[in-house]
């Protein structure tokens, strides 16, 4: 089946490598892994200090588009378009009329995006995240005369801010559209507003790296969350919890682990319920190091909202690597959670926005044995099949191949 794709795959993101998206690189390893040739086109720079051990696995060239400060060079990939592709240009520059003002800039990329596809040879272009990869990945689609797909996460379709007309025209340019829950896909099918392809596909991780390391570790109990410094991931709620927890006397360390905007707010939280000694923000981690953690400690808590902002979570990949790892998880049951997290299974869920009902959660896993070992013999189990990454990746390249074919 690689050879129906043997022309490769462009895939459009906002910025790569990024630290926090583990699961774009893990994908692309995958699809590499089944003989699927790959081209990446970064819409910017990355920016974080280090990255994933397992970057330089990756087979793939990466081309960053030009920015803003160097236009001429991106205006120049448009003159061949103009030229070979005429037609296509005129009618997808006509198109922009229906867009928003930002628009404009992405129609300026996706020419370098679409000039780069057919000098390349690519037979195809795949995004990931609905708004500024999608919209260049769908206009240099156009240009190129190729087809193109697109993954759907969370901040991209649930904002107050997305425009629902251009989602739902998005969502019927695309030849198919993969989206990480079953919750995304009924509120995508919703959106489209006329029939479109949209495909839920969990995002996939490496089980072989992902496992437990023997029984629950020794030394005081430790909870874990993994989790970018914002809103929506509800951290102040497990700052609060645990504040019950050393209130009621229990014994227990609190590592959160991830970077954000909330990481000076959360401290001062930690700071003012005296937490200092009891919860750390560890900050970002790779990911070698964050199965370290799981290893070490007996417990992972993700006390998920809906923001104010309508932002929340698709299907948070640190839950099913969690799981994975055999750490029973306590979560809330927001957007695509309960399709990983089956309550008194392997783990428990408690009401959003309720830090009460998250300690007395933790509370309980922490001092009932028997319910402990329920849940951290049903962790690995209740993921392994499927959201193996080999599954999954498999499934998307049928998608692409079928495209091409």
């Amino acid at each position: 089946m690689a050879s129906e794709v043997s022309g490769g795959v462009g895939y459009v993101l906002r910025k790569f490598p990024v630290l926090s998206e583990t699961f774009i690189l893990t994908e692309l390893l995958a699809l590499e892994a089944r003989g699927v040739p790959l081209h990446v086109f970064s819409l910017q720079r990355p920016n974080d200090p280090r990255f994933h051990e397992d970057l330089p696995r990756l087979k793939a060239r990466v081309s960053y588009v030009p920015g803003p400060a160097d236009l001429r060079r991106l205006l120049r990939h448009h003159r061949p378009l103009v030229r070979s592709r005429r037609h296509a240009y005129v009618r997808t520059l006509a198109r922009l009329g229906v867009e928003r003002p930002p628009a404009l800039w992405s129609f300026l990329q996706s020419g370098y995006v679409a000039n780069e596809v057919r000098r390349l040879g690519l037979r195809r272009l795949h995004a990931h995240f609905a708004n500024e990869p999608t919209t260049v990945a769908r206009l240099a689609a156009s240009l190129a005369g190729v087809p193109f797909g697109f993954t759907a996460h969370a901040t991209d379709i649930f904002k107050t801010s997305v425009d629902r007309r251009s989602l739902a025209r998005t969502l019927a340019s695309a030849e198919f559209v993969v989206t990480v829950s079953d919750f995304n896909r009924e509120y995508l099918t919703r959106a489209a507003r006329a029939p479109a392809n949209i495909v839920r596909l969990y995002n996939g991780i490496d089980l072989e790296r992902f496992s437990p390391n023997g029984g629950p570790p020794a030394g005081p109990f430790r909870i874990l969350s993994v989790a970018r410094l914002v809103e929506k991931k509800g951290l102040p709620d497990l700052i609060e919890a645990c504040r019950v927890l050393r209130d009621r006397g229990l014994s227990f360390q609190c590592d959160i682990v991830g970077k954000g905007v909330l990481r000076s707010p959360l401290a001062a939280q930690i700071k003012q319920a005296g937490l200092s000694a009891i919860v750390r923000l560890v900050g970002p981690l790779t990911q070698l190091e964050v199965r370290e953690r799981y290893h070490r400690s007996h417990l992972y808590v993700l006390p998920a909202i809906v923001g104010s902002d309508g932002n929340r979570e698709g299907l948070p990949v640190s839950v099913v690597e969690a799981l994975a790892s055999g750490l029973p998880v306590v979560t809330t049951p927001v957007t695509g959670i309960p399709e990983a997290v089956r309550h008194g299974h392997n783990g428990l869920l408690v009401p959003s926005g309720n830090a009460e009902a998250l300690a007395a959660a933790i509370a309980s896993v922490m001092s009932d044995p028997a319910l402990y070992e329920t849940l951290r013999a049903n962790a690995r189990p209740s993921v392994a099949s499927t959201f193996d990454i080999r599954k999954t990746a498999a499934e998307l390249h049928q998608l692409m191949a079928a495209g091409a074919a």
